[in-house]
C-alpha cells in the first residue's frame, strides 16, 4: 500500500510536469535499498520490508541523509551505523518494540524509511533516535547499543517510533491538553513581556509539575550552562505508551502518587488505541 501511494504521487507529478512543461520540478525522495539475501545484513533488511513494508538504510548520502530538516535551526552530524551491528539492532526493534502491537497494524503505520547511524548530533544531546517527515531515524547503531540499558532504549524507540507514526494518526485532543503548559512552556520578563515556546531546566520534575513522564529528546546549554529540554506531546504520548506496556503496577502507582493526570492520561491513551484501532495495549505485570 505505501508503494502504491508513491507510486501514485510520482505519476500526478510526472503529469504535472508534462502539462506546465516545467523540466525543473523534481521529486527529492530517498532512494530505496536493494533487497536481495547477499548477506545476513541484506537478508535482515528485506525481511523488514518484507514484514513491515519499511526500507531500512544503514548506508546513505549526506544528502539523503539531510534530506527534509528544514525545519529545524541546523543539521545535525552523525556517524554511519556499525554493519555488524545492523542485524542485532532489526532484530531487537522487531522483538521488542514493534511486537507490541499486532503485525496488521504495523504494517499499515510503520514509517516507509527507517535510517541507521551510530551516533547522531547536532544543534541538540545525542539522542536515541529522531523522527521529522520523510524518515525516522535511529541511533546507537554500533558499539553502543551493546553498552546500553535494554529496557531504557527499548522504551525510548517504542517511543520514537509511536511519535513518527502518530504523524498520520488522529490528534489526541484529550491527552494533549493536559499537559500543554509543559509542551509550551513560557517565561515572563522583567519587563512583563511573555516569552512562550522555552526550554524547560533539567532541574524540574516533570512528572509532578506537568505529568509528562521525561524530558524532551532535544536539549541545549543556555548561556549559563544550564542544561535545558523541550518536550513535544507526541513524544510524551510515545512515552505513555512505553509505560502502560513495561511498567510494572507498583512502579505506576509511584508516578500516580505525584501527579493524578498520570493516570488519566495512561487512561486516555489506551482509550485513544482501542477507539481508533481496536488494540488493547498490552500492560506489564508484577
Amino acid at each position: 500500500m505505501k508503494n502504491i501511494i508513491i507510486f501514485m504521487l510520482l505519476c500526478f507529478i510526472s503529469v504535472s510536469c508534462v502539462d506546465n512543461d516545467d523540466s525543473d520540478i523534481k521529486l527529492d525522495v530517498p532512494s530505496q535499498p536493494e533487497l536481495t539475501d547477499k548477506t545476513p545484513v541484506d537478508s535482515k533488511i528485506k525481511k523488514m520490508y518484507e514484514n513491515y513494508g519499511c526500507f531500512v538504510h544503514y548506508e546513505f548520502t549526506e544528502e539523503e541523509f539531510t534530506y527534509d530538516w528544514s525545519t529545524h535551526f541546523s543539521t545535525p552530524s552523525y556517524s554511519p551505523a556499525k554493519a555488524d551491528k545492523v542485524v542485532d539492532v532489526l532484530d531487537f526493534i522487531e522483538e521488542k518494540v514493534l511486537s507490541i502491537f499486532p503485525t496488521e497494524f504495523c504494517q499499515k503505520y510503520v514509517p516507509l524509511n527507517i535510517y541507521l547511524t551510530d551516533t547522531l548530533m547536532g544543534l541538540y544531546s545525542d539522542w536515541n533516535g529522531h523522527a521529522v517527515n520523510s524518515k525516522l531515524i535511529i541511533g546507537r547503531v554500533g558499539e553502543q547499543f551493546d553498552e546500553l540499558d535494554k529496557d531504557e532504549l527499548r522504551d525510548a524507540w517504542i517511543s520514537i517510533f509511536v511519535e513518527r507514526m502518530l504523524a498520520v494518526w488522529p490528534y489526541p485532543t484529550d491527552f494533549a491538553i493536559i499537559s500543554d503548559a509543559g509542551y509550551n512552556p513560557s517565561s515572563v520578563l522583567s519587563n512583563g513581556t511573555v516569552i512562550t515556546y522555552q526550554y524547560v531546566a533539567a532541574t524540574t520534575d516533570m512528572v509532578a509539575t506537568y505529568a509528562i513522564l521525561k524530558f524532551g529528546r532535544r536539549g541545549k546549554y543556555n548561556a549559563n550552562g544550564r542544561n535545558m529540554y523541550t518536550t513535544s506531546y507526541a513524544q510524551d504520548f510515545g512515552d505513555y505508551v512505553a509505560f502502560i506496556a513495561f511498567k510494572k503496577p507498583s512502579e505506576k502507582e509511584i508516578y500516580y502518587a505525584k501527579n493524578a493526570d498520570v493516570k488519566r492520561k495512561v487512561e486516555l491513551v489506551k482509550e485513544y488505541f482501542l477507539e481508533n484501532f481496536g488494540i488493547t495495549l498490552p500492560e506489564a505485570t508484577e
